[in-house]
């Protein structure tokens, strides 16, 4: 795989993730895109880009989004924040210990 397409896939993981964490905010838009330091035409561009047969809605507000991991061997989660830090959590994390960081994540601005 060439930087380019690296490059792109990382892009476009990037822009899903802030859209989800957009959906769960309730925020709209605007606020959204200022809170978190983003170009709202490009939020724009990106949601269209993603979505582009289905409008988007903002369910409710969630402290949790259901991961499906793939069977056999476990592997780390990794999600990655609005401020571009990378959060590796192991399968065997527990709970409400995730719970707690996510909380402090949140309280930091930083999710």
């Amino acid at each position: 795989m060439s930087i380019e397409k690296h490059s792109d896939l990382e892009q476009r993981r990037f822009w899903e993730m802030v859209i989800e964490t957009w959906r769960s905010s309730g925020l709209p838009v605007r606020q959204f895109c200022k809170q978190e330091g983003l170009s709202e035409p490009t939020f724009y561009s990106w949601r269209k880009k993603l979505s582009p047969d289905k409008p988007t809605k903002v369910p409710e507000k969630s402290g949790f989004v259901e991961v499906t991991l793939p069977a056999g061997n476990p592997t780390p989660l990794e999600l990655i924040l609005s401020s571009g830090s990378v959060l590796r959590i192991s399968p065997s994390t527990e709970s409400e210990l995730l719970a707690r960081v996510v909380g402090v994540l949140r309280e930091a601005g930083l999710c």
